[in-house]
């Protein structure tokens, strides 16, 4: 067995079907597993918990870290570490919580999780190794006696029905797409007609949310997948279920009144990249709007650096030029429109929302200089009051833009001459423009906290300890 963490650390698609149960991985580990420095080798990168017996010899008496050990079998059951079976014995519902069907996609083997168990964050996941590993993986071979069994339609609905009503979290996972968004507006609407404030106000932020990590999932998508090159003039691989990329499509463009050359500067390995999905109808009804999303900064081009730190400090930025032409045709658009961006993207958006005045969904975004929209012949219709800036608690791009006073003392290690050059370089930087929204959470240093997954994982945190809320007030 080893311990991998669910946000940071890759995992072969075919080995999702090894993820043991936490119930089956908890005892296992206080079985036969010490938590603490030893000189064996350690099962999880992030912990010391390693093997308490050799060839059969115990070393129970082995001093543990109690503390360690409450930490990992916590995040074990929170599901931010999973338990791989590394055995090669079969796929047994017993030890195993998931299984891939024969559309090669992970589904969950009914079972009994500890309460808020990411089961839709780590199918997520899994979606997003088989296309960065490029290859789906055959169907898990089940024991006969426990293969699914079909249900009639008219069962199955009622079924679906009473187990809403009873515990719509875990209903909700074995679901559509347009069955789990049609249950949670349900659910939204109890919970804003309860009696209950805190009912209302989980009710009021899961709405939110709702909408947001849509959003999040296209900005994840503008960036392409790992590895291979992006082709301005192909639809991008990968689209999330329920949206389409409609960036080439020029009749769909022109009721923008965009035009598909100003979504990117060359076709082939664009720098300069944006993209406009459009929401099925069949899975949103009238709740989503055609989005443009801009793609945030590359790690390892110098370019997207340039664009991203000069129009910080008002140098002028190819890329900003381009999003504000795109905000100043959307003005004249008469129906619902959005814009979204992390990173770099979400400074893109920014300049775009401010000079179209419409909504925008911005994900640990670069800051927007104040005077940006007017320097590329744009008017600052919006005043911001429109964008929704998330941001991850603790990510670097938001330590680096803005001066919090406890927090960066306590990350300069109380260091005063440190802390007042933390203070002169986040006054050269302009903040995130938008009503911050804060998302607790996420995994790993300040940079790792920076990219999507993070976002999206703590947004669906949120979304399902709002829906226990909710429920519990039923």
């Amino acid at each position: 067995m080893r311990l991998i963490a669910l946000s940071t650390e890759d995992l072969e698609p075919y080995q999702f079907s090894r993820i043991f149960h936490p119930g089956s991985a908890r005892y296992a580990l206080e079985a036969k597993y010490l938590f603490g420095a030893s000189s064996l080798p350690s099962i999880c990168r992030r912990y010391p918990v390693s093997r308490c017996e050799i060839f059969g010899v115990g070393v129970s008496q082995y001093r543990e870290d109690r503390q360690i050990k409450n930490q990992v079998l916590a995040e074990l059951d929170a599901g931010q570490l999973l338990a791989i079976d590394d055995d090669c014995f079969g796929w047994s519902p017993a030890r195993h919580l998931f299984f891939i069907d024969q559309s090669g996609r992970l589904a969950q083997y009914p079972a009994i999780l500890p309460p808020l168990y990411p089961t839709q964050r780590i199918i997520q996941r899994y979606e997003a190794m088989v296309a960065r590993y490029r290859v789906r993986p055959p169907a898990t071979v089940l024991p006969p006696s426990y293969r699914p069994q079909q249900k009639a339609p008219a069962v199955a609905a009622a079924a679906t029905a009473v187990a809403v009503r009873r515990d719509p979290l875990a209903a909700m996972r074995a679901m559509s797409k347009r069955e789990r968004w049609q249950a949670r507006q349900n659910l939204i609407g109890r919970g804003r007609r309860s009696i209950y404030p805190d009912a209302r106000i989980a009710a009021m932020r899961l709405g939110e949310n709702n909408i947001a990590v849509e959003k999040a999932k296209l900005a994840q998508n503008v960036y392409g997948v790992d590895g291979r090159p992006i082709n301005a003039l192909e639809t991008m691989p990968n689209v999330p279920e329920g949206w389409r990329d409609i960036s080439n499509n020029k009749n769909a463009l022109d009721r923008l009144g965009l035009k598909p050359g100003m979504l990117y500067d060359k076709e082939d390995m664009p720098d300069f990249f944006a993209r406009v999905y459009a929401p099925d109808p069949t899975v949103f009804g009238n709740a989503m709007e055609p989005t443009v999303v801009f793609r945030g900064t590359r790690m390892e081009k110098m370019v997207d650096w340039k664009n991203n730190l000069g129009q910080g400090v008002s140098v002028h930025s190819d890329y900003y030029e381009k999003s504000v032409a795109i905000g100043n045709k959307l003005i004249d658009f008469p129906g619902q429109v959005a814009i979204a961006g992390h990173s770099l993207g979400g400074g893109l958006a920014s300049a775009a929302a401010v000079a179209s005045g419409k909504p925008a969904w911005t994900f640990n975004a670069a800051g927007l200089n104040a005077g940006t929209v007017e320097k590329y012949d744009g008017t600052a219709i919006g005043d911001g009051s429109k964008i929704a800036a998330y941001r991850v608690q603790g990510e670097v791009l938001t330590r680096l833009q803005e001066f919090h006073l406890l927090e960066d003392l306590k990350s300069v290690n109380y260091d005063i001459p440190l802390l007042m050059v933390k203070h002169q370089l986040s006054a050269l930087l302009p903040s995130a423009a938008g009503n911050a929204k804060w998302l607790p959470g996420g995994e790993g240093g300040t940079i790792d906290k920076h990219g999507m997954q993070q976002v999206i994982d703590s947004l669906e945190q949120q979304k399902e300890a709002d829906m226990t809320t909710i429920t519990s007030r039923l």
